[in-house]
């Protein structure tokens, strides 16, 4: 009897370390592939090499891009004369020594057990159903 009770607890307790261990992970990856972008951008990269970077570390861990789950902005800004780049052409032809590249990359991660679903049930902003939205960004002057 007692354990009927407490079961149903200690499973949420171990799908919620599980479902939130996977979610800290995919944060830590996302926020490393935003850097590891952004030092290829401030190496004198271009808009397709900075892409790449990003497309191969995320096929790493199984994530397919060009994908519905995952949106990257790769945007530079000049100091003098202002002319900001926000694609690639944009990118490739005003992107000089001195700017400022800001890579961000949104993800959206799908919970693997139903607990994390919950999350939104104690205050997570970007918390919807089965999914969370994890945005990371990095900025480097570009060399």
């Amino acid at each position: 009897m007692e354990f009927a009770l407490i079961a149903p607890l200690l499973l949420m307790l171990v799908f919620g370390i599980i479902d939130f261990g996977w979610m800290i992970d995919r944060s830590n990856v996302i926020n490393n592939v935003a850097r590891d972008a952004a030092r290829s951008a401030s190496l004198d990269g271009t808009y397709s090499e900075i892409n790449q970077v990003v497309t191969d570390e995320l096929h790493d861990i199984g994530v397919t891009v060009p994908s519905a789950d995952v949106n990257i902005s790769i945007t530079c800004t000049n100091p003098a004369p202002a002319a900001n780049c926000t694609g690639a052409g944009d990118y490739n032809a005003n992107a000089k020594s001195g700017s400022a590249v800001k890579v961000t990359i949104a993800y959206t991660h799908h919970w693997i057990t139903p607990v994390g679903a919950l999350c939104g049930f104690f205050g997570g902003g970007s918390c919807t159903g089965n999914t969370i939205l994890l945005t990371r960004t990095s900025e480097m002057i570009r060399e």
